[in-house]
């Protein structure tokens, strides 16, 4: 048996069993990857879970796909209107999650068996201020299949300052207690990308994080996916450098701006990225490969340009 609702029925759905983990699937038009998403859901070793499909006004046969799933655990809901990110879905998800622990993984992503299993096992032998546990992740190349890097965690405790500076841990890989959302709040629908970033940062100034030093996930890399979009990117970025950039060395300033002017350059827009060059060299005067960006933007745009595009 399969629970369908809508957004705004999400009052109505009450469970007599709650399970101890929810599942947030986001997607949209995502049909022919929605499938492989769920079933590494379906396979895992740890069982006691819901897991909540959150359709954002899909126009292909998503709600179909799902439907053809025969498992009394799913729950569909789906959005009338499409949001643009899959920030909305996920926090309608976070509000109809009955589950002590949240978990989220994109249409295009997957887990693998023993992922849930271990992060459970992980938060009974910590303490209570652990509000997070994460893991490694395998980057893998959307058309073949090809593992093209690996990230493994390496620091628990209190990371606060680590996550301003750097964006850990990846999404597919996060073990949330449902409880952090209370303190932290919801994901902030402002931001075009990098909104994961932003909630890890916001639960962590209340909770310490934890790890399984292990690849437990599949990030796909393909054209077609969000993070890939450079305009959300530049967005992303340039909003959450200043939201804590009185929590930011000049340093980290610096090599925020240079990424910020190379994503212009790659989008063809000179004079901003110039200007982020500029911006990058004032904060940090000894950030050498601002400067060399900042010249090649300069002397030789449209070959920079091709080059990055290669990259």
């Amino acid at each position: 048996m399969i629970l369908f609702v809508k957004g705004d029925e999400l009052e109505m759905v009450e469970a007599k069993n709650n399970p101890t983990v929810s599942v947030v699937i986001p997607t949209y038009n995502r049909a022919h990857l929605v499938g492989r998403a769920i079933q590494s859901v379906l396979n895992q070793t740890y069982q006691d879970f819901e897991l909540i499909i959150v359709d954002d006004a899909s126009t292909d046969n998503t709600e179909e796909m799902v439907k053809s799933i025969d498992d009394e655990r799913l729950r569909y809901i789906r959005h009338e209107e499409n949001s643009g990110t899959s920030v909305a879905p996920r926090n309608t998800g976070i509000k109809a999650a009955r589950g002590e622990y949240i978990a989220f993984l994109d249409s295009d992503d997957e887990w693998l068996p023993q992922k849930l299993e271990k992060q459970i096992d992980k938060f009974n032998s910590v303490s209570s201020d652990v509000g997070l546990v994460c893991c490694g992740y395998a980057c893998i190349n959307g058309k073949t299949g090809e593992t093209l890097r690996e990230y493994m965690p390496t620091e628990g405790g209190d990371v606060f300052r680590l996550i301003v500076e750097r964006n850990i841990p990846g999404s597919p890989t996060v073990l949330i207690r449902k409880e952090c959302f209370k303190k932290a709040g919801l994901f902030d629908t402002e931001f075009l990308s990098l909104q994961d970033w932003d909630m890890w940062i916001r639960i962590a100034k209340y909770y310490k994080f934890d790890f399984i030093p292990e690849v437990l996930a599949k990030y796909c890399v393909h054209d077609k996916r969000g993070s890939v979009n450079v305009g959300y990117k530049i967005q992303g970025l340039d909003r959450i450098t200043h939201k804590y950039q009185n929590y930011l060395s000049k340093t980290v300033i610096s090599c925020r701006l240079k990424t910020l002017g190379i994503l212009y350059c790659y989008q063809g827009d000179f004079k901003k990225a110039s200007q982020y060059f500029r911006e990058a060299i004032s904060n940090n005067p000894r950030n050498i490969k601002a400067y060399i960006h900042f010249l090649l933007c300069k002397l030789a745009p449209r070959l920079y340009q091709a080059r990055l595009r290669r990259l």
